[in-house]
């Protein structure tokens, strides 16, 4: 599993890849949320390259969108795989955290 960070003029961007299971998750969470999460801005989280997300990696999204809407931001997934769309939909995760297709879509929704 590997995290990228960057800034898109104002919005987090964090960029995700490989397989969102426990041993990912337990080694990857504190470097994604100290990377989201103190800077209360608005954040896009590009699933394109995820290939397995479980329980543990719908928790730390959940945790990390929980904490940015308290501080008044926005958290936005997109580019999931139909793989990955399903587990986002079985789960119910996306009537909580919004998902798009793109990260033009993604950014849209952030900006409104």
């Amino acid at each position: 599993m590997s995290l990228a960070i960057t800034d898109l003029s104002g919005v987090t961007k964090a960029a995700l890849s490989g397989r969102l299971d426990t041993s990912s998750v337990d080694r990857l969470e504190v470097r994604f949320v100290a990377g989201i999460v103190p800077k209360g801005q608005n954040t896009i989280v590009d699933l394109s390259e995820v290939s397995f997300m479980a329980s543990l990696g719908i928790r730390m999204l959940l945790s990390v969108a929980r904490a940015l809407s308290r501080q008044g931001a926005k958290f936005v997934l997109y580019g999931a795989s139909d793989a990955i769309m399903d587990i986002i939909e079985t789960t119910a995760l996306s009537t909580i955290i919004p998902v798009a297709p793109t990260e033009a879509d993604a950014l849209a929704v952030v900006a409104a």
